[in-house]
């Protein structure tokens, strides 16, 4: 019988939403990874009714067989963005982006990123020192 009180048992670490989150990304990686998953998730949801073949899937795309198998089983990091983009253009997909606002806790870090910025831009007209 296991020891209760070890605590063997016990996660190290509970995630509070996205798995990515929790990577140590920068914010630019950290945005490429999740538009990369949905583009995948959206790909792979818009295929799995056609029922093709990996090797007529392949032929629409233009792609080798292997290349298929790694966008199905979800091997992302075989794929950039603009290589998702093109295979949902090579299956008449239409693509929608963009850019939102921060979220409220964010704003005052890029309000104080946005000072900062502006308070160097000022000492590099004046020729002051920091």
């Amino acid at each position: 019988m296991p020891n209760i009180r070890t605590g063997a048992n016990k996660p190290s670490h509970v995630t509070k939403g996205s798995v990515l989150d929790d990577l140590s990304l920068s914010r630019a990686e950290l945005i490429e990874a999740k538009v990369k998953s949905d583009l995948w998730r959206d790909l792979v949801a818009h295929i799995e009714p056609l029922q093709l073949t990996q090797q007529e899937l392949a032929k629409r795309l233009g792609v080798h067989q292997p290349d298929v198998s790694n966008l199905l089983n979800g091997k992302l990091s075989k794929f950039s963005v603009g290589t998702l983009i093109h295979y949902g253009a090579k299956l008449d997909l239409g693509f929608t982006g963009k850019f939102t606002n921060p979220q409220k806790g964010s704003v005052k870090m890029l309000h104080a990123n946005a000072k900062h910025t502006r308070n160097r831009k000022a000492q590099a007209l004046t020729g002051s020192g920091a």
